[in-house]
């Protein structure tokens, strides 16, 4: 089976307002068989921190360091959580539609 190119992608950015207090992605949509890319921003100082949940993301692993890419397979980016070593760091996210 293929799936096919996709006609589009969503862009966007989440940052955490306060370090140590992981935040939810947006909800967005992912098309079955695709992947969302998510890059933690250049600007970054520190790293930041991918979990399924709150507490995953506040345990501090996996980390990224600036421009490192994560790709996850979900069904919304929603179900993905991020914390920061740093207020107002964050990632940059993009998904195909």
């Amino acid at each position: 089976m293929t799936w096919g190119n996709r006609s589009s992608i969503t862009t966007g950015d989440k940052t955490v307002a306060s370090a140590g207090t992981a935040e939810q992605m947006p909800d967005v949509k992912v098309p079955e068989g695709f992947g969302a890319a998510i890059t933690a921003k250049h600007g970054n100082a520190g790293r930041v921190y991918i979990g399924g949940t709150k507490a995953e993301a506040e345990a501090h692993h996996p980390g990224l360091g600036p421009d490192d890419v994560f790709h996850e397979y979900v069904t919304n980016l929603n179900a993905i959580w991020v914390d920061a070593d740093n207020d107002g760091e964050g990632v940059d996210y993009e998904v195909p539609q």
